[in-house]
C-alpha cells in the first residue's frame, strides 16, 4: 500500500468522523472540481480561450463548492452571487497587472530546468497567467463568502429582533475576524509551496534588486495581493446581497 493511498484514507476517515454525510459530500465535490479542471485543461489544449474557460470553470466550481456542500439556501445563494461578481470584477485588473509587470511565461529559475523543451505550446502565456491568478482567488472568495453568510444567518436566527444596521455591523465584524487569518493562510501556503525553490534562489546570492524583481517572487506576491483584495471586496458585497435578499 502506497503512502499516498494511506494519507488519502486517513483524510477520508477524518472527514467522515468529523462531518459524517457532509464529509462524503466534500470528497465528491473535490472529485467534481478536479474533473472540471481536467476538462478545462483539455479545452485549452484544443484552442479555446484560457481566460473564458477559467471564468466559466471558476463559476461552476463556486456553485459546486457552495451548493453541493452547504445546500441551496439564502446564505449559499448570496455567497455564490458575490463570488461570481468578484470573479468578473477581478478579470481586468489581473489582465492589466499581468501585462504591465510582464508576469506571463515561466520564471528564469524554472527555464533552467526546461531549456531542452519547446515553449511553443500554441497558447498565449498572458492568458495562461491571468487564468492562474483567477483560479488562485476562487477558493478564498468562496470561503470568505460562505463564512460571512452562514454566520449572519445564525446571528439573525438567534437574535430575530436585531436591526438591519446592527445585523450589517455584525457581518462586518465577522468579515474582519476572518480576513486576517485567511490572508495569513494564503501567504504561508504560497511560501510553503515554493520553499525549496526560494532556498535555491537565496543560494544563488541574488541581490535585493534581483530578488525583488524576480518573476518567481513577484508572481507569488501578486497572487497573494489579488487574493487579499478579492476577499476584502467580497465582504461588503456579500453582506449587501444577503441583507437585501433576506429583507426582500
Amino acid at each position: 500500500m502506497s503512502v499516498n493511498l494511506v494519507l488519502f484514507m486517513v483524510l477520508i476517515f477524518l472527514l467522515w468522523y468529523f462531518q459524517q454525510r457532509k464529509g462524503v459530500l466534500t470528497l465528491i465535490t473535490l472529485a467534481i472540481n478536479l474533473a472540471m479542471l481536467f476538462v478545462m485543461i483539455l479545452c485549452i489544449n484544443l484552442g479555446f480561450s484560457p481566460i473564458v474557460l477559467t471564468i466559466l470553470t471558476s463559476i461552476l466550481i463556486s456553485a459546486n463548492n457552495l451548493f453541493n456542500i452547504n445546500g441551496y439556501n439564502d446564505s449559499t445563494k448570496s455567497a455564490f452571487i458575490s463570488s461570481t461578481f468578484v470573479i468578473f470584477l477581478m478579470v481586468l485588473p489581473i489582465l492589466f497587472v499581468t501585462s504591465t509587470l510582464h508576469l506571463q511565461g515561466i520564471p528564469l529559475e524554472g527555464l533552467m530546468e526546461m531549456d531542452m523543451y519547446s515553449l511553443h505550446i500554441g497558447v498565449s502565456f498572458i492568458d495562461l497567467s491571468v487564468a492562474v491568478l483567477l483560479m488562485t482567488v476562487v477558493g478564498a472568495i468562496n470561503d470568505i463568502a460562505i463564512s460571512i453568510t452562514s454566520s449572519m444567518i445564525e446571528i439573525k436566527e438567534q437574535l430575530p429582533d436585531l436591526s438591519l444596521s446592527e445585523w450589517k455591523k455584525s457581518g462586518l465584524t465577522v468579515g474582519k475576524d476572518v480576513l486576517g487569518p485567511t490572508i495569513n493562510t494564503l501567504i504561508f501556503a504560497a511560501i510553503g509551496s515554493q520553499f525549496a525553490l526560494l532556498i535555491w534562489v537565496f543560494d544563488l546570492k541574488y541581490s535585493l534588486t534581483q530578488l525583488v524583481n524576480s518573476k518567481l517572487i513577484v508572481t507569488e506576491w501578486v497572487a497573494i495581493i489579488f487574493s487579499g483584495i478579492s476577499i476584502a471586496i467580497t465582504i461588503p458585497i456579500t453582506i449587501f446581497l444577503l441583507t437585501k435578499q433576506v429583507n426582500d
